[in-house]
C-alpha cells in the first residue's frame, strides 16, 4: 500500500523554475516602471534579474513573450479578484457592486507607466488583445449577473451584447484616459463618472 509521504510532490527544479520566471517578469516590471519602452531590452531585463542572457532565453525566446506571460497572468488575477470579491457576504448592496466593477477593471491600470507600455508593446497583437477583451468581458458579465440576480426589475440581464457593449465602453474609456490624462486614474471624480456610466448601461429603460 503506497504511504503518504509517496504522494506526489513539486518538483524542486519546476519550483526552481517557477521562481525563476517570477523573477523575470518583476524585473521587466521595474525596467517598464523605471526606464519605460526606451530600455526594453532583454539584456536590460535580465541584468534587473541578476541572471545571464541565455538563462533569460531559456524561458523566454523575445520580449514579447515576457509581456504576453505577464498581461496573462494580469488577466488570471482580475477574474480571480472579482470572483472572489463578489462571493463576499457584506457585497450585497448594487451600488456596492457596480463600484466594485469599476475599481476591479480600473485598479490595474493605475499602475500607469507599466500598464501604458505593455500595452504599447502588445497593441498590434491581434490574437492577445482578443483574449484581453474576452476576459474582460467575462468579469464584467459575472458583476452584470449579481445585478440581475439581486433586482431583476431593476437591472438587465447579462446577455453577450449588453456584457461586450459595456466591457468596451469602460476598457474603451480607461485605455484612453491611460494614454491622454493618466493622472485622472486616481481622482475620484474620474470614478464616479465611470460609476454613472455603467449604471446607466446595467439599469433597465423605458420602452421609448
Amino acid at each position: 500500500m503506497r504511504q503518504a509521504s509517496d504522494k506526489k510532490r513539486i518538483n524542486p527544479r519546476q519550483q526552481r523554475a517557477r521562481q525563476t520566471i517570477d523573477t523575470i517578469l518583476e524585473a521587466t516590471a521595474q525596467v517598464l516602471e523605471r526606464n519605460g519602452s526606451a530600455e526594453f531590452t532583454t539584456n536590460h531585463i535580465a541584468r534587473r534579474a541578476g541572471f545571464s542572457i541565455g538563462t533569460l532565453y531559456r524561458y523566454f525566446p523575445h520580449k514579447k513573450a515576457i509581456l504576453k506571460e505577464m498581461a496573462e497572468s494580469a488577466l488570471r488575477m482580475h477574474d480571480a479578484t472579482a470572483r472572489e470579491t463578489l462571493t463576499q457576504p457584506d457585497v450585497a448592496d448594487s451600488k456596492d457592486i457596480i463600484a466594485l466593477a469599476v475599481r476591479t477593471t480600473l485598479d490595474p491600470f493605475r499602475r500607469s507607466r507599466v500598464r501604458k507600455n505593455m500595452l504599447l508593446e502588445l497593441i498590434h497583437d491581434a490574437e492577445f488583445v482578443a483574449k484581453a477583451n474576452a476576459a474582460q468581458m467575462h468579469t464584467i458579465s459575472r458583476f452584470v449577473a449579481r445585478l440581475h440576480e439581486l433586482d431583476p426589475a431593476r437591472y438587465r440581464e447579462p446577455t453577450d451584447l449588453l456584457c461586450m457593449t459595456l466591457s468596451g465602453a469602460l476598457l474603451g474609456s480607461i485605455r484612453m484616459t491611460l494614454f491622454f490624462q493618466p493622472e485622472l486614474l486616481n481622482d475620484p471624480e474620474y470614478e464616479r463618472e465611470l460609476f454613472v456610466m455603467v449604471s446607466h448601461f446595467v439599469s433597465v429603460r423605458d420602452e421609448p
